[in-house]
């Protein structure tokens, strides 16, 4: 059952953008993904960049202490993530 949940994870590409309320996570090497890897919300948009919060498990939004930047020009290079998608 793990895996059908990971299938509906999907790689965060560069130059794919991401919108408010986006639920995003970073990437490992081989994809060894666990249920207990942080999940962030996407808190601010921009055309540069965006920001996202740690989301904890059960709460209504991100804890406003655990923000970071992440420009777009990143994603890739420096960071890899991969987005929640519901389709």
């Amino acid at each position: 059952m793990n895996m059908l949940k990971d299938l509906m994870w999907k790689p965060l590409h560069p130059g794919e953008l991401v919108v408010v309320g986006d639920a995003i996570r970073y990437q490992r090497e081989g994809r060894q993904q666990n249920a207990a890897d942080d999940i962030y919300e996407v808190v601010k948009e921009d055309q540069h960049y965006f920001v996202i919060g740690l989301k904890p498990a059960g709460a209504s939004s991100p804890d406003p202490d655990t923000r970071k930047i992440i420009r777009y020009i990143d994603i890739g290079y420096n960071f890899q993530f991969e987005r929640w998608c519901a389709k």
